[in-house]
């Protein structure tokens, strides 16, 4: 990577901070929701839902200069939003509560996670 681009993703990961930890505070929130109650979980996957569509609309109008980190970015966001589908259909869906459901949103954390670690890491 050259010494420009470098400083170009450098300025563009500050930028990015601020909208991804919102996103990060609500996936944060998410995971203790579910020790709490199914209206908590639903609450808690609303907000991560809001968070990540909103994150993915700024992603949309500031591209990552480096299709790396921009690929790991937008992993993180696509786990987010099945997240939040996941706990609908974890909660409302016609199997509701299921062990199931359970382990695919952990295992959909643990993704979010080592994506989120990514780019803290970069």
């Amino acid at each position: 990577m050259e010494l420009g681009q470098a400083t170009s993703v450098s300025l563009w990961r500050i930028r990015a901070i601020a909208v991804l930890q919102r996103v990060m505070a609500t996936q944060r929130r998410f995971s203790e929701s579910m020790r709490v109650n199914k209206v908590t979980m639903l609450a808690a996957a609303d907000e991560l839902d809001a968070a990540t569509r909103d994150a993915t609309a700024w992603l949309a109008k500031n591209p990552c200069p480096d299709a790396k980190l921009a690929a790991h970015v937008a992993w993180m966001l696509n786990a987010c939003t099945e997240v939040a589908l996941a706990a609908q259909r974890a909660v409302t869906g016609p199997f509701a509560g299921t062990q199931a459901d359970m382990d695919r949103l952990r295992d959909l954390l643990t993704v979010i996670d080592f994506h989120s670690e990514t780019f803290d890491a970069w």
